[in-house]
């Protein structure tokens, strides 16, 4: 199968969420004997290799109607048979598939209320209109695929679709480089002293919760002099988050990593005695979860503490890898955090639970496997619809 892989806002030299998603999600497709193009931001010679079967092509600047021409032709040249596009507003994939008549598919990973939390998106009259615009292109389209079996509700709703239409594909995880590793070892290797390690990974936005961390953070200082807290990632909150850390005077138990290059986040999960996800309640409650860095806790084999919203209730409940708490309760999380570090039996068996579960369940040989079931429905769909 010669897929047509749209990624268009996406810069794959960054360790975001988003970026490792294609990446993987490309190459793990490749590996399944399909060749995949991949469009995307990135400049040419950032892309890094991502393995036989995945060719990268960089999109044009300019207008959509030009990156539309670009990506009809690349179909037509290299004899695609669907075009599958990560995008809220799909209107690439609608304008190719037009163009050089192969069907589409749209993935979903977030709503419009999301990208205005970042400040990314601002209301204007025409909303409404492009709601409109975008149910057409997603009525158009031969599947779409979420992340969760929450955003998939929404989505059917705002998209007025069927239900047959919508399918759920987790996120997953690279097995065979996030791995169970001795913490005290990891710790020399990164640098960080003896403690009792509490680690965050991910960006520091307002629906991740971080703030709920910090404010935790005093109440579990209080029954442990020697918790520290990691976090790892950046994002427009820092330096409130900073701010925050020294109004509640535990700026000396909070180290601040920044942003780092994926391969070493094992590493830093590996450090961990303790990893927590302490999402809000905010945007995560009405659209699910299925978080990158809660697949990385559980593959590299640590007890987790994460809120109880919608995506990881389930996935705490089939795995039994840690302890639910409350979202926007930093009590909660605190006596949580301290129940697993007062523990470490209790902890083991969370992380050996967790890595089994990831094997299990979690790979994004599994996720491929998934999405590549989906695309050839969609092409199935469309031929007999054509004959």
């Amino acid at each position: 199968m010669n897929v047509l892989f749209l990624a268009l806002d996406i810069l794959l030299d960054t360790p975001r969420g988003d970026a490792i998603h294609v990446r993987e999600l490309a190459r793990s497709l490749a590996e399944r004997g399909n060749h995949i193009d991949l469009v995307t931001a990135t400049p040419p010679g950032l892309a890094r290799f991502l393995g036989d079967g995945v060719d990268h092509h960089t999109r044009p600047n300019g207008s959509d109607l030009a990156v539309v021409r670009f990506c009809a032709k690349l179909a037509e040249r290299a004899a695609v048979d669907v075009v599958y596009e990560r995008r809220l507003s799909p209107k690439v994939a609608f304008g190719t598939s037009l163009l050089a008549r192969v069907p589409f598919v749209v993935e979903v990973n977030g709503v419009e209320e999301e990208a205005e939390l970042q400040g990314r998106i601002s209301r204007t009259p025409l909303r409404p209109l492009k709601a409109r615009i975008r149910r057409r292109m997603y009525g158009r389209a031969e599947s779409v695929v979420t992340v969760s079996s929450r955003l998939a509700q929404v989505v059917r709703a705002r998209g007025d679709l069927s239900p047959d239409k919508i399918f759920v594909v987790p996120n997953g995880v690279n097995l065979g480089r996030f791995v169970p590793k001795d913490r005290y070892a990891v710790r020399t290797t990164i640098g960080i002293p003896p403690a009792h390690w509490i680690v965050y990974v991910g960006n520091l936005v307002r629906w991740q919760g971080v703030e709920n961390l910090i404010r935790a953070m005093p109440l579990i200082a209080s029954s442990d002099s020697l918790v520290r807290l990691l976090i790892v990632g950046d994002g427009p909150l820092r330096q409130k988050l900073a701010d925050l850390a020294r109004r509640t005077k535990v700026e000396a138990k909070v180290s601040f990593v920044g942003s780092i290059p994926h391969e070493s986040v094992p590493d830093y999960i590996g450090s961990a005695d303790v990893c927590v996800a302490p999402f809000a309640r905010e945007r995560n409650e009405a659209i699910g979860l299925s978080p990158l860095k809660v697949y990385e806790y559980m593959a590299c084999g640590r007890p987790i503490v994460a809120s109880r919203v919608s995506g990881i209730s389930e996935l705490f409940e089939a795995s039994e890898a840690g302890l639910l708490v409350p979202p926007d309760d930093p009590p909660s999380l605190a006596s949580a955090i301290l129940r697993i570090l007062e523990s470490p039996a209790d902890a083991h068996e969370m992380g050996v639970r967790g890595r089994l579960y990831a094997e299990r369940q979690c790979s994004w040989a599994k996720t491929a496997e998934q999405v590549e079931h989906v695309l050839q429905g969609a092409i199935q769909n469309h031929r007999g619809a054509h004959r």
